[in-house]
């Protein structure tokens, strides 16, 4: 299980292999995702086969044009050997959630280890989560952003230096800057890595 702040009471999740689990990190350090509900609907397949329940529905936040706009998908997690070698049993599944997520103008897609796993933006959203909902304080914010301004591009290193010689005074505005980058005031490429070396730069 996992704590989740995307879905109703109880704000715990359940996932039933470690794909699903890493899957559901990535949709709470989403800012696009605004809920996700595991396991939404039971959907019959065809006379004689078993009934189907596909993994996830998620709402993202739509169009910036449209303000409360929204859309859904439904997904299957599915690790790419398993398709393979049980796709014969699991396409009847698959057309039966497609027709039914077509029907209340959803989408449906099958997500994979690929997807979820081909970067290293998995071990990022893992690092960052934590400090997610942290408080920071304006004081924090303000001397965060005010140096990164100046500097333009600069590094977690570089801006932590330019705030403060004292290391414990550095060591308490990182926590400050880590939420920053995991709210997405503070921008970087987060398909590398995250290090103190990392390129940062503020956000628009």
């Amino acid at each position: 299980m996992m704590p989740t702040g995307k879905q109703g009471e109880p704000a715990v999740a359940k996932f039933e292999s470690s794909l699903e689990r890493d899957f559901y990190v990535l949709l709470e350090f989403d800012p696009l995702v605004l809920r996700w509900d595991p396991q939404p609907v039971r959907l019959q397949v065809s006379p004689g086969l078993p009934s189907y329940v596909p993994d996830t529905l998620v709402s993202y936040a739509g169009d910036h044009d449209r303000p409360g706009s929204e859309y859904r998908v439904l997904y299957e997690i599915k690790y790419r050997d398993e398709l393979k070698k049980n796709w014969g049993q699991l396409k009847p599944r698959f057309i039966a959630a497609k027709r039914y997520a077509r029907s209340q103008g959803w989408q449906f897609r099958i997500i994979t280890e690929r997807e979820i796993r081909g970067t290293e933006f998995l071990w990022n959203a893992k690092f960052l989560l934590p400090y997610i909902h942290d408080a920071i304080s304006d004081g924090e914010y303000a001397l965060l952003t005010k140096t990164l301004r100046h500097q333009d591009l600069s590094t977690p290193f570089k801006l932590l230096a330019a705030c403060a010689s004292d290391p414990w005074e550095q060591a308490r505005l990182l926590n400050a800057l880590w939420h920053l980058v995991a709210v997405r005031d503070i921008e970087c490429d987060l398909s590398i890595r995250l290090t103190m070396q990392s390129e940062i730069w503020l956000r628009g």
